[in-house]
């Protein structure tokens, strides 16, 4: 029977930004709830692990320490804002930092062996954090933090991340630009309809990263016929040329179309394929070591739904149809399609030969 991880620690949900913010305690809460009515703690070898802060020196690898220590000295004082959008309160700095720690001490334990896969299931999201800058609800790169982890601690060569949140995971690529290291591939709606306004097919690395940077960057509304071709035509043939030892998610749930902050069309049961061949990707070359790590996500049923689904797959357990539908249009379809061509013709010499 597989043995997975779920990180959580209780001061994930203590966290707070500004009064009635969609990024809220209430998202962890929604997600236990539906991970305990599964009955999924008590039937499944699922260890839950209380993170501490032992592994801070590894965020240095990705933030400054001079911003880092802001973070704190704002959490100190009872908070503060560092964009409109972005603020802190007496209890982020220690989420923060409990976070990204809790996705490194995910990952030793599967390279060590003590578990197979794991379920970072953390407040605040990462994914839109900048070296120096908190962004997007997000302060410290939680993802970004594991992978350089897996790089500098564990020796990996080759470290996928998978991206999957319907906001261009923009720190993560900024992370890893300029590596050949750490594959980053995103899918996430156009930047050109959707915040940070990033993540552009044309952004596709530097220097020793060129190719290793990746963005499908896909239509409003598209559903779970794109993400599928996406996965088929683009994902999978890339990490089988790629051979990753470690796979990293980002997870989002703002991808379904029920998200009140986005307008892509997934159902839970795209969500549930897009798993389903991560994993089977992860067992193919990567000896099934997989982490997911929860980012954005703001319908709270579906929060939970999804973070059920996550583990269902981790564990292999009968994965739940939650029987929501919802149709994609031909034109979304048709962009994707154009998409892949593209992206297929500029990538080809690097993975697709």
């Amino acid at each position: 029977m597989m043995t997975t991880d779920l990180i959580f620690h209780d001061i994930f949900t203590k966290h707070e930004l500004s009064p009635g913010h969609p990024e809220s305690p209430a998202r962890l809460v929604t997600a236990l709830e539906y991970i305990r009515r599964r009955n999924l703690l008590e039937n499944y070898e699922i260890s839950l692990i209380t993170p501490t802060d032992s592994e801070i020196s590894s965020i240095y690898q990705i933030h400054s320490k001079e911003y880092v220590e802001d973070i704190r000295t704002k959490s100190q004082m009872g908070g503060g804002f560092f964009t409109l959008d972005t603020s802190s309160n007496e209890y982020t700095y220690d989420a923060a930092i409990l976070a990204a720690c809790g996705g490194v001490q995910a990952i030793n334990r599967i390279v060590s062996g003590e578990s197979e896969n794991a379920y970072v299931l953390c407040r605040p999201p990462g994914h839109h954090a900048e070296y120096d800058r908190a962004y997007g609800f997000c302060f410290i790169n939680n993802i970004a933090v594991a992978a350089q982890h897996l790089i500098d601690y564990h020796e990996l060569q080759k470290v996928l991340i998978v991206d999957y949140d319907a906001h261009h995971g923009n720190g993560t690529q900024n992370a890893f630009y300029s590596s050949n290291q750490v594959l980053y591939i995103g899918l996430h709606q156009d930047g050109r309809t959707l915040f940070p306004g990033s993540g552009f097919p044309r952004e596709l690395g530097e220097g020793e990263g060129t190719n290793y940077n990746i963005n499908l960057a896909m239509y409003p509304g598209a559903g779970d016929k794109s993400y599928e071709l996406a996965f088929n035509d683009i994902v999978k043939p890339i990490a089988e040329s790629f051979k990753p030892e470690f796979i990293l998610v980002s997870v989002g749930s703002d991808c379904h179309f029920s998200d009140p902050l986005t307008s892509l069309g997934l159902t839970t049961g795209g969500m549930a394929m897009m798993n389903k061949a991560l994993h089977q990707m992860s067992e193919i070359s990567a000896n099934g070591r997989l982490a997911f790590f929860l980012e954005g996500g703001y319908n709270l049923d579906i929060v939970g739904q999804c973070s059920q689904l996550i583990l269902e797959e981790l564990v292999g357990a009968e994965i739940t149809d939650f029987h929501d539908e919802h149709s994609e249009s031909e034109k979304s379809i048709e962009y994707t399609t154009e998409l892949i061509n593209v992206l297929q013709s500029r990538l080809e010499s690097t993975f697709l030969t």
